[in-house]
């Protein structure tokens, strides 16, 4: 059977930046926007327009230079919003508007001010308004996994009913269980039957850390569509991580059949400009893009790598276009792995000088706990030198 295809939303650019402190330029934005343009992202949600005159400027600039794929303006449920975004794509060559509704009664009550009626009301009024700008419109169904049910699922209808090509779950405060993403879209795919004719999107945060399983349990349930962003970045704990999501129908495909069009060789390096552009730093244990995704440190792991690297890495450093793997040296490193080290290094050492080396390694007490390869030629040096003399 033929994978079925997910479309790609990162929101990188405007959930992203929300993070604070993780603000861009415009010059940075559009050279972003186009690298995730050639990774092969279905949508990039380029900014909110209404937010800044920069805001906007950068979504205009992205929605010209991004031609090969769609761009989105995201907006608030006000005619002020959605004419300055509509204003914003008017000259992509795929233009989506981006629509975000509160669906608790939590943020109804506080921030629109409204009982459940009156949003339902605002929501068909607005996606018609938005019609008269764009002809794709997504829905955001704000705060939806502390929704009641039975509203979201009349917030879903209408939001077809109107015209809406998408309907988008959001875990806006990272609250769901998988268990939870379950629930709800098993009931929005079995209760509002006009969504055949639409598709389902699911937009996690990290908050208690599920929102990669979050968003690969809802597109087992029937999303199609999913919202993350380039290392996981966002406010708060971030967004579903875009190279998680894509390396697991990568890797598990017989668990999460799924193609995305990703190319995932040039994950590393735009991971790495998204890390320069806003100054948050790749943490080194992140999956897929930490730079200790591909470091093995103890000794038996060194030694099961060297024979085979499939024993203690699941997938080849390759695959994401991360440099060689590294095998450091430290006090954990067994024989093996030294010995490989300095024959990579063109390091020659008499059995004798070996085991000299090796207990001075294990006997070295480093700030960063890793024997650097300047830091291993002078110890080797050091124990040659001494056994010369």
């Amino acid at each position: 059977m033929a994978a079925e295809q997910i479309s790609i939303l990162d929101t990188t650019l405007r959930d992203g930046e929300q993070a604070p402190g993780a603000a861009m330029g415009v010059t940075k934005k559009v050279e972003i926007a186009t690298s995730l343009m050639d990774l092969g992202v279905s949508v990039i949600e380029a900014g909110f327009p209404a937010a800044s005159s920069g805001d906007f400027e950068a979504v205009r600039l992205i929605a010209s230079a991004c031609r090969s794929t769609a761009v989105g303006a995201f907006a608030r449920t006000t005619r002020e919003d959605i004419e300055v975004a509509g204003r914003a794509v008017e000259c992509a060559s795929k233009p989506r508007m981006i629509l975000v509704i509160p669906a608790s009664d939590l943020h109804l009550s506080l921030k629109l001010r409204q009982d459940r009626g009156q949003a339902l009301s605002t929501l068909a009024e607005m996606i018609m308004f938005a019609k008269g700008f764009c002809d794709h419109i997504e829905i955001i169904a704000e705060d939806a996994t502390r929704a009641n049910i039975d509203f979201l699922c009349q917030l879903a209808k209408t939001a077809v009913q109107r015209g809406a090509q998408i309907f988008t779950v959001a875990d806006t405060v990272g609250y769901a269980t998988p268990e939870d993403i379950s629930f709800y879209f098993d009931s929005l795919v079995t209760d509002v039957p006009e969504l055949k004719s639409a598709q389902l999107g699911i937009h996690c945060h990290n908050d208690l850390g599920l929102a990669t399983i979050n968003s690969l349990t809802a597109v087992k349930h029937g999303a199609r569509h999913v919202h993350c962003t380039i290392n996981g970045l966002g406010e708060r704990a971030g967004n579903a991580s875009l190279e998680e999501i894509v390396l697991a129908t990568v890797v598990r495909s017989e668990r999460f059949p799924y193609q995305c069009g990703i190319d995932t060789t040039q994950l590393w390096s735009v991971s790495r400009l998204v890390e320069a552009a806003t100054g948050f730093s790749v943490s080194k244990n992140k999956a897929v893009v930490g730079t200790n995704a591909y470091s093995h440190g103890s000794g038996m792991h060194q030694d099961g790598i060297l024979k085979n690297a499939s024993t203690y890495e699941l997938f080849s450093p390759a695959i994401v276009g991360a440099p060689e793997r590294m095998l450091p040296i430290s006090r954990h490193s067994g024989r093996k792995g030294v010995r490989q080290r300095l024959k990579d290094l063109g390091l020659a050492l008499s059995d004798g000088e070996f085991e000299d080396l090796y207990l001075k390694i294990k006997t070295q007490n480093l700030a960063s706990g890793i024997l650097d390869d300047r830091e291993l030629i002078i110890l080797t040096r050091a124990v040659t030198h001494s056994n010369k003399h």
